[in-house]
């Protein structure tokens, strides 16, 4: 399988039961239909909108030709507070150009020591995106203003 940006091939890299094809010279990453609801429900955020259904975003970008079926991709948009520019081929996954599933991983706050702050730090590992600090919270055996870390 190609990458949809430079065309070279694709690597697949798998941790935590997630399996990502990566592109080692842009950085892209290819998620097959289905494996970014899997991401997000081990980050404890199960994908509101699934994937299928996303609208077609507004723009003038080149549409990008899917690595899979080789036809031209949707663009979308997804995310909350920043929204993000995806390709989207309907049948076979989502393309994130570099820096976009940071983008998208910046946006969630993780509980501390949960799987989701852990796939966090392995996403923020592998992609570059800063893993977000979970709030700090007092315990029952801590003076009002005291913080547990």
């Amino acid at each position: 399988m190609d990458c949809p940006v430079c065309r070279e091939p694709l690597i697949v890299a798998e941790r935590g039961g997630i399996e990502l094809d990566v592109c080692p010279w842009c950085h892209g990453l290819w998620f097959d239909a289905g494996e970014f609801a899997l991401l997000s429900e081990k980050l404890g955020r199960p994908l509101r909108v699934p994937e299928e259904s996303l609208e077609r975003a507004a723009t003038s970008e080149k549409p990008r030709r899917c690595p899979r079926c080789d036809r031209a991709m949707d663009k979308v948009a997804l995310g909350t507070s920043l929204r993000v520019l995806l390709d989207r081929c309907a049948g076979h996954g989502l393309w994130f150009d570099h820096g976009e599933l940071g983008a998208l991983v910046r946006q969630l706050t993780p509980v501390p020591g949960s799987p989701a702050q852990a796939v966090l730090a392995f996403m923020g590992e592998t992609f570059g995106a800063p893993v977000p600090e979970a709030p700090a919270t007092t315990g029952p055996d801590r003076d009002p203003g005291e913080v547990e870390r």
